[in-house]
């Protein structure tokens, strides 16, 4: 919103009757925030699209009930500990705009310990994670917490579960969240679909046939449009969007009908369950390094040119010698290694991905990873043919279904024995099945830091479903990399099935391969260059 139309909401939070007054209210904010915002049941549930202003509309009424009720809390829930600060720093900035800071006493982020459980049990661990805070001078509070439902373990008051559908550990946050409120508390959850599988859709379902106790809200894109959502847009953000355009835009993002109907207009996709539970994947992610780098079309075009047959190999060693300043623990280490590449060649589209794995016995972990997006094809080449030039002991496996046909085809011959193609087509069910069962028994891992959080959903955004007599694995939504459509995770996938090729013969490979001990870094240019 514009400083101006926050400017005017001072006096509605000031003064909170107004906002019952139909048409002062309706200058701040659409009919279906008002209906939340308004709504005092102590049970709501809102089926909603993307982007309507839901999060908004409910710190607005938070932060008023905060300060009307002394020693009243509000626990905020959400997929990610960015989501969770955002909604704290929404709900201060209607503070400070409305002149109402001087009503807080403390507000910041705190480190907190909590339990780790497994299957219902108290593993004897502890997790440290962050909750965002702010404290008024009438003891109330807003505390906002991510991914583990155990925080709230310890804490009572109203409840509000933000995008809860796409909630890693959602059946676990809702037992925790529904005891928080026993004492006469609030409990609201809101969301876009995410298949017709979760427990945000059963509640819905209740909801809707007016069981449990629910305050039922619904609200699609087209319903928001026709309450004003688009001018409101266009007055905020400058923008000219039509009512038709923007519907069409939004069609066009979503890129099919299902996808459209599911973020948009509340009809969720059918059935289909994670690979593995969120608390398996948890299990995955260990303390180890590793490295990544990722490039967009247009940084590959700055960094190295264009592709022209006759400045290939300047080119070619350009890429070699950033490829050896990204990598060089991968290049240091003397394990046995695996290679996943998945193909794509768009510069605004899916993921390439190349994955590296280190194997120590039946785990292999995540040594490297590189992803792209480029119609480059010769990138694509020398890239991958880097990786299996320069990786000690690395076996690899491609997509070689559509657009990967001819590049795996050209690495099957130059590495034979060390690569091979893999059709989509005929195994993607046996390469799913293989990789749910590494994934459930931890043998499959990756880094725990951050940068890494979004191969752990890109795993988790992989879905199954039983279909005759096997399982189908299809590509959700990686709700922290928007631009993999689970790229990443079939490439962890396809290291796995190149790891099986024949095992690593150690020096004696290496001297028959490059003519020297890989262990030998005194011709590192040189090398580079054969590469």
């Amino acid at each position: 919103m514009t400083a101006l139309v926050l400017t005017l909401l001072m006096s509605v939070v000031i003064n909170p009757s107004r906002i019952e007054s139909g048409p002062e209210a309706s200058r701040y904010f659409l009919r279906h925030q008002l209906d939340w915002i308004e709504d005092e049941s102590r049970l709501k549930v809102w089926e909603k699209s993307f982007r309507i202003g839901a999060t908004w509309a409910d710190g607005f009424a938070n932060v008023r009930k905060r300060l009307s009720f002394a020693s009243r809390d509000y626990l905020f829930a959400t997929r990610d500990q960015p989501s969770a600060l955002e909604y704290m720093a929404t709900c201060k900035q209607f503070c400070e705009v409305y002149n109402l800071t001087r009503y807080i006493v403390s507000s910041g982020v705190d480190d907190v310990k909590v339990p780790v459980f497994l299957d219902g049990k108290d593993t004897g661990f502890t997790e440290e994670i962050k909750i965002g805070r702010i404290t008024f001078d009438n003891k109330s509070r807003i505390l906002a917490f991510s991914s583990n439902p155990n925080a709230m373990l310890v804490y009572g008051g109203d409840v509000g579960l933000d995008e809860f559908p796409r909630h890693q550990r959602a059946e676990e946050l809702y037992q925790v969240a529904q005891a928080r409120v026993t004492w006469g508390f609030d409990l609201a959850m809101w969301g876009s679909h995410f298949g017709n599988d979760t427990l945000f859709y059963r509640i819905a379902l209740d909801a809707r046939a007016g069981k449990g106790g629910w305050s039922h809200h619904f609200t699609t894109i087209e319903d928001a449009v026709r309450m004003g959502l688009v001018e409101k847009i266009n007055e905020t953000r400058g923008t000219t969007f039509t009512r038709d355009g923007f519907i069409a835009d939004c069609k066009k993002r979503a890129r099919d009908e299902a996808t459209y109907q599911e973020a948009y207009m509340c009809n969720p996709k059918g059935g289909t369950a994670a690979i593995v539970p969120w608390s398996n994947i948890e299990l995955c992610r260990v303390e180890v390094e590793a490295e990544r780098v990722h490039l967009e079309a247009g940084q590959i075009k700055d960094l190295f040119g264009e592709f022209r047959p006759e400045t290939k190999i300047a080119r070619d060693a350009r890429i070699h010698e950033f490829l050896t300043g990204a990598f060089p623990r991968l290049l240091a280490s003397t394990a046995r290694h695996s290679l996943g590449y998945d193909v794509a060649a768009s510069g605004q589209g899916d993921l390439a991905a190349v994955y590296v794995d280190r194997i120590e016995a039946a785990v292999s972990t995540a040594a490297g990873l590189m992803t792209f997006r480029t119609d480059d094809w010769d990138f694509h080449d020398v890239v991958t043919r880097w990786f299996m030039d320069r990786v000690v002991a690395v076996r690899g496996a491609g997509d070689k279904t559509g657009l990967g046909a001819k590049i795996c085809w050209e690495l099957e011959k130059h590495y034979p024995g060390r690569f091979v193609g893999i059709s989509f087509t005929s195994s993607k069910s046996d390469l799913g099945f293989a990789l749910m069962n590494r994934l459930a028994t931890a043998e499959k891992r990756w880094p725990k830091d951050k940068e890494w959080d979004d191969v752990a959903t890109d795993y988790y955004a992989l879905r199954k479903t039983f279909v005759g007599k096997k399982w189908v694995f299809t590509a959700g939504t990686n709700q922290l990399n928007q631009a993999s459509h689970c790229d990443i995770g079939w490439a962890g996938a396809l290291s796995d099935e190149g790891g099986k090729n024949a095992g690593y013969t150690g020096a004696t490979e290496d001297i028959q391969t490059w003519g020297r001990d890989r262990s030998d870094r005194s011709e590192e240019r040189e090398f580079a260059m054969e590469g």
